[in-house]
């Protein structure tokens, strides 16, 4: 592996015009829920790549099973044989998804590439580093990252969480319990029997979605979330 990481290394020194603090390569994590079969994930991850970026961008995947739930990392260099730098945007990352999700479709996975907002999930998963952090943290092994403290500063703010984004987040979750509403409606007025129980799921889906919240909304409401002693000196 280190033999690897230093040849893209020196590969990506001779690329012209390139920028000295560029990243030489792009990190993902392709992962699913706890039962799901790792062999079967890992043959998905494969195909995923080869689809993905096949002969055009060198990468390689290890599968990580800790015993909570099974994940592979896939590592993909960001150079491209051809010369082509690979920089995906929001759009690449949804049909990245919608491609691993056929791929675990096709070895009979049940799963779907839904964004999380669509899910009534607004705010992004905890980066793997910062969460290592906070449970070393926790366990009194290591400091609480800096991320995370100022995070827990803000929030403990008088009016804290409020901001711009905040009215954003709520006109488009208000969107989409229209959209579901209206699909419901339509769903309810069909003449088959599938379609109108499917209304139902719909409609219990939009009166248990819950609404969307910031991560200081979180850590103030949520008690297991609130800061400890130790945490509010910081």
């Amino acid at each position: 592996m280190h033999g690897l990481a230093r040849d893209w290394a020196e590969e990506f020194a001779m690329e012209p015009g390139r920028r000295r603090d560029a990243s030489i390569s792009l990190s993902i994590v392709l992962s699913m829920p706890t039962g799901t079969d790792a062999v079967r994930l890992q043959d998905a991850a494969r195909a995923f790549a080869s689809e993905t970026f096949g002969e055009r961008f060198p990468y390689v995947f290890a599968l990580h099973d800790e015993g909570r739930h099974p994940h592979v990392h896939l590592t993909v260099r960001r150079l491209g044989r051809d010369g082509e730098r690979l920089n995906p945007r929001k759009a690449d990352l949804q049909v990245w998804r919608e491609g691993f999700a056929r791929a675990l479709r096709d070895r009979s996975i049940e799963a779907e590439a839904t964004p999380r907002r669509a899910r009534g999930v607004t705010r992004k998963a905890e980066r793997t580093p910062i969460r290592k952090m906070r449970e070393r943290f926790v366990a009194g092994k290591g400091d609480l990252p800096e991320t995370l403290a100022a995070a827990y500063r803000e929030a403990l703010r008088d009016g804290g969480g409020r901001g711009p984004w905040l009215d954003t987040i709520q006109a488009r979750e208000l969107a989409i319990r229209r959209a579901l509403v209206a699909e419901a409606v339509r769903l309810g007025q069909s003449d088959r029997p599938a379609d109108r129980a499917l209304a139902l799921v719909v409609e219990r889906f939009v009166r248990d979605r819950p609404g969307p919240k910031t991560r200081d909304q979180a850590l103030r409401e949520a008690d297991v979330d609130r800061p400890t002693g130790r945490e509010r000196s910081r």
